[in-house]
């Protein structure tokens, strides 16, 4: 496996982890002393930057099927 094909999934593999809308809405004032919107808000950055690091200097492959 290439260094950046693990680096994708590494990065696809945490933003499993993270938990549910739902989840956030239930736990997250007591596990991160948060509202149900602060911790969704920051969970959807946490995905966004996590993608961007994944792809981070990589260029779109060419699409092959033309």
């Amino acid at each position: 496996m290439s260094a950046h094909a693990a680096r994708m999934y590494d990065a696809l593999k945490r933003i499993t982890n993270y938990l549910s809308p739902d989840q956030l809405r239930r736990r997250s004032e007591k596990v991160y002393g948060l509202s149900a919107d602060e911790a969704i808000e920051m969970a959807y950055d946490n995905v966004r930057e996590e993608a961007k690091q994944a792809i981070k200097g990589v260029r779109r492959p060419k699409d092959t099927h033309e």
